[in-house]
């Protein structure tokens, strides 16, 4: 499947970078209200751990814990590359994806990267789903692992786009805002080929001519 010329067609830059912001704010994604900062939904257990709790059970997305001493230690801190907003065809009007993508070489990177997006980015805490894969080489093995985020099957569409490509030593995250409007199996394609933007945009992978 060419994911990645589906996403070149469609991809709407600054056009819709605008509507990304006003349906965020007018609409605050699904009416997630109870989630206005990213502090609302950090919890501490006074054992060296964070804890991030989803805005709304309606998407199933799980509860997710990150120790203190990586996230706040600037040793593990990343650069994180963020495209444009996409719209996907024939979606609800509010549906928006982004991806996210940064290097990695240890999963102290990967935890503090994920923990980033979702404590100090309002908007993407918020999401409907924040599905992610990540690839690297650690003295010589190989890690590798995916997650759905309760959109199932997304977290492995993610992985096996990372093996298709060779990419290493990368995260890639992709942040869903759910329009209102069921997209069914073709929403696999534009979350794969807005993930695989992002590794072109991070200088992962080569852009086809």
């Amino acid at each position: 499947i060419l994911w990645g010329e589906h996403c070149r067609e469609e991809l709407l830059h600054g056009e819709m970078a605008g509507v990304y912001e006003d349906t965020l704010d007018e609409n605050d994604v699904n009416s997630n209200n109870d989630a206005e900062t990213p502090e609302n939904n950090a919890s501490e257990n006074g054992k060296g751990i964070i804890t991030f709790i989803p805005p709304t059970t309606r998407f199933h997305q799980p509860i997710r814990h990150f120790p203190i001493e990586v996230i706040t230690d600037t040793e593990y801190q990343r650069t994180i590359i963020h495209t444009p907003p996409f719209h996907p065809p024939k979606s609800g009007p509010s549906e928006i994806m982004i991806a996210h993508v940064c290097r990695v070489t240890c999963m102290e990177h990967v935890q503090w990267a994920l923990a980033d997006l979702l404590f100090n980015d309002k908007k993407v805490a918020k999401a409907t789903h924040n599905m992610f894969a990540y690839h690297f080489k650690n003295d010589g093995t190989v890690v590798s692992d995916n997650d759905d985020d309760g959109e199932k099957g997304s977290g492995s569409k993610l992985a096996s786009l990372l093996e298709m490509c060779h990419v290493e030593n990368v995260l890639v995250v992709v942040s869903r805002w759910f329009g209102g409007s069921k997209l069914g199996p073709a929403r696999f394609k534009w979350i794969a080929g807005i993930a695989r933007n992002g590794l072109v945009q991070g200088g992962f992978l080569k852009e086809k001519n």
